[in-house]
């Protein structure tokens, strides 16, 4: 979400595991030879979810990735943009009046169903057979989709739409996303609201289909403000919970003992029918009389969410539940963290907050043991968020911010949400969730219990400010986004949507760029692709303010006539870096090349590389790191042609993956470990080599 500094000392910020009485280990760390600080892996609380590593990523942001102006692109696109189904903005946000308000219906926004409209093409929109066809990515990672806050103290007053990561509703799609609430002129801000949900669900539906899998995006150590508490209808609460483990809180890690059949497939108490439903059921009848009789008038979905909180309200707290289905913050502030950033707030003025002035931060205090039980239950329902949509099919959590010093979060609680996330899913028969963290604290415990960290790739990359890209610092960045060994994955990305564009501050046009993010997806890694970086969109997307991708119009200054080459270019090494002919692509196995004639040295303007299997599946990396003619020899070891099969007497032929032209044959082993020459014109950005028994040769 917000990007911090990561120190070259990787901070570690243990959690005391209160609730389980578990103090998590301390990772090795060791140190490169360019004297930078690395993270051991340490061991993992269970087995990295290896699906992370067979992962290409696309991340867009639903309202954005297919909004566009009547005024803008070709006949085709305006006319098409004319007739496209968008909601119709209001300006809420409280305060000054913002010059921009007028002009909110000047962008119609992107929903979740254009992204099933049925074309491969960029420029008639950003859908899914688009990103599995063309792009070659298997996971769309959806910037969060939620209802969120855009009224209450929002960084700026013109930010129309207030951020995303502002949520005040995780268990619905926002209405504003859906065709169907846009036709009944409806959406989350209705007193009758009108959500998403089903188009969430259709499109996680096709994404399968199509053989895409689909990450939903969350940041669970804060909520935006006004906070609308819905949740599942029927549940253990945690009073009850408490009862079942007999007041020990460590008993609630054991899933077996605690397991209840409405988190297999919950429902949403969300609605006034699904409030009649819990009035049929034993479980939960008496909670609903309950509220009926102390608020006779509540009615819809007040008396929904006034149900809700007083459900999860401690006996302490019951009495001044209300009856008007106000905020959780205002209802339940025990659920906040207060202003002492110790304990849990006492009231809705004593909610914590930071700069981020439009969120309020969640009590995660989880070393404060006298208010254990608190911890308890948000950590209850955060792992009821995950699970919800787990259960609807979604495949993954990008987690934002996971462990940070304002919110208190640690990597202890991540491992009983998770664990506890996974347990259901597993007892559904589906797969383990895949699990991306946005991580600049605690890195040595949490590459324990997350499959992919962001950082270690992202930015070092791109070394803004000037430095340097030549071979040696890819080297370095490559050394260290491989710091976690055999545990968690890198995200091999040069930007996100945090990021500045790629041909801001960092020397690459969009075609360097490209090469340099097909080095990352030459790795064991999990390569990624934000939306529009794969056609050259130079503009920076703001994740507030209404926005469209400028280059997916035809006359404007951004758009690009090689812009579908270039998706072909990145489409070519998504799709070869999964094929199983070239899986030593995504193999921790590898070694730097270097040139004949200088065996000290890289070459400084190309990365050359060696990657095999333990099957025998061998493969040559080279990367021309800027537009230039480039041609050198490499040496190939003894010990190193012993790791990668090759035999003196055997004939080999070398075919480009990327290309799929096959650029030499006939050439005996010995040949190739004493001069493996390469050559590359300033027009060609990489080769990857896949080595082969020539069986043409005599």
């Amino acid at each position: 979400m917000r990007r911090l500094t990561l120190f070259p000392f990787l901070l570690s910020l243990p959690s005391l595991a209160a609730l389980a009485g578990v103090v998590p280990g301390c990772a090795a760390t060791t140190t490169t030879s360019s004297g930078e600080s690395e993270v051991g892996t340490g061991s993992r609380d269970w087995p990295v979810n290896l699906a992370a590593g067979s992962s290409v990523l696309y991340e867009l942001q639903v309202r954005t990735a297919n909004a566009c102006r009547t005024d803008t692109g070709s006949a085709e696109q305006r006319a098409a943009c004319a007739a496209k189904p968008a909601p119709r903005v209001k300006y809420r946000a409280e305060g000054t009046t913002c010059g921009d308000a007028g002009n909110l219906e000047d962008i119609k926004l992107g929903t979740l169903d254009d992204m099933l409209e049925e074309t491969a093409d960029y420029k008639k929109g950003i859908t899914l057979r688009y990103i599995r066809e063309r792009v070659g990515a298997n996971m769309v990672w959806m910037m969060p989709l939620f209802p969120n806050n855009d009224r209450w103290n929002i960084p700026d007053a013109c930010d129309n739409l207030g951020s995303p990561y502002a949520v005040r509703d995780y268990f619905h799609a926002s209405g504003m996303l859906s065709r169907a609430c846009i036709a009944a002129g409806k959406d989350e801000h209705d007193a009758e609201p009108c959500f998403g949900n089903a188009s969430a669900d259709a499109l996680v539906q096709k994404a399968h289909e199509r053989g895409l899998k689909v990450m939903f995006d969350v940041a669970l150590n804060h909520f935006g403000h006004n906070y609308n508490a819905y949740d599942y209808g029927d549940y253990q609460t945690l009073p009850r919970l408490i009862d079942m483990v007999g007041g020990n809180a460590a008993k609630l890690w054991d899933h077996d003992s605690t397991y209840d059949v409405g988190l297999m497939h919950p429902t949403l108490l969300d609605s006034p029918e699904s409030l009649s439903a819990l009035e049929m059921n034993p479980r939960t009848k008496d909670d609903v009389a309950a509220v009926k009789a102390k608020c006779p008038s509540a009615r819809g979905d007040a008396l929904v969410r006034a149900v809700v909180a007083h459900r999860m309200a401690f006996d302490y707290e019951k009495v001044n539940v209300g009856c008007g289905g106000e905020s959780l913050e205002a209802e339940l502030p025990g659920f906040y963290m207060g202003r002492d950033r110790f304990s849990p707030a006492t009231s809705i003025s004593d909610t914590f907050t930071n700069e981020w002035r439009d969120v309020k931060f969640l009590y995660h205090r989880e070393e404060n043991t006298g208010k254990a039980w608190e911890f308890a239950r948000q950590r209850e329902y955060l792992f009821r968020i995950l699970n919800y949509w787990v259960s609807r099919g979604v495949d993954g959590f990008r987690l934002d911010h996971t462990t940070d010093p304002d919110s208190g979060m640690g990597a202890n609680e991540w491992k009983y949400i998770l664990g506890k996330v996974n347990y259901y899913a597993k007892k559904r028969g589906q797969a383990v969730p895949t699990y991306l963290a946005e991580e600049f604290h605690d890195q040595g415990e949490m590459n324990k219990v997350i499959d992919i960290m962001t950082e270690g790739y992202v930015g070092d990359m791109t070394a803004r400010g000037g430095q340097t890209k030549d071979t040696s610092h890819v080297e370095r960045v490559v050394n260290n986004a491989m710091r976690f060994g055999d545990g968690a994955f890198t995200m091999s990305a040069l930007e996100t949507h945090d990021e500045h564009r790629l041909t801001d501050g960092t020397g690459f046009n969009a075609w360097t760029g490209a090469g340099f993010w097909g080095i990352g997806a030459a790795l064991r890694s999990t390569p990624m692709i934000v939306m529009g970086q794969e056609f050259g969109e130079p503009w920076g997307i703001g994740f507030r303010r209404s926005d469209f991708l400028r280059s997916r119009f035809e006359g404007t200054d951004q758009f690009r006539r090689d812009g579908d080459d270039l998706v072909n270019f990145y489409g070519r090494m998504a799709s070869q870096r999964l094929a199983s002919e070239n899986r030593a692509l995504m193999s921790p196995k590898r070694s730097f090349l270097r040139p004949r004639t200088q065996p000290g040295a890289p070459d400084a303007r190309m990365l050359a590389m060696a990657k095999w299997t333990t099957d025998g599946n061998a493969m040559f990396v080279f990367h021309n790191l800027w537009e230039q003619d480039v041609e050198q020899s490499f040496f190939i070891s003894p010990e190193l042609a012993g790791q990668l099969s090759i035999s003196d007497d055997t004939l080999y032929r070398l075919t480009d993956a990327i290309s799929g032209r096959t650029v030499s044959t006939c050439r005996r082993g010995r040949d190739l470990k004493f001069d493996f020459f390469v050559k590359l014109d300033a027009g060609t950005r990489a080769q990857w080599l896949r080595l082969e028994v020539d069986q043409g040769c005599r």
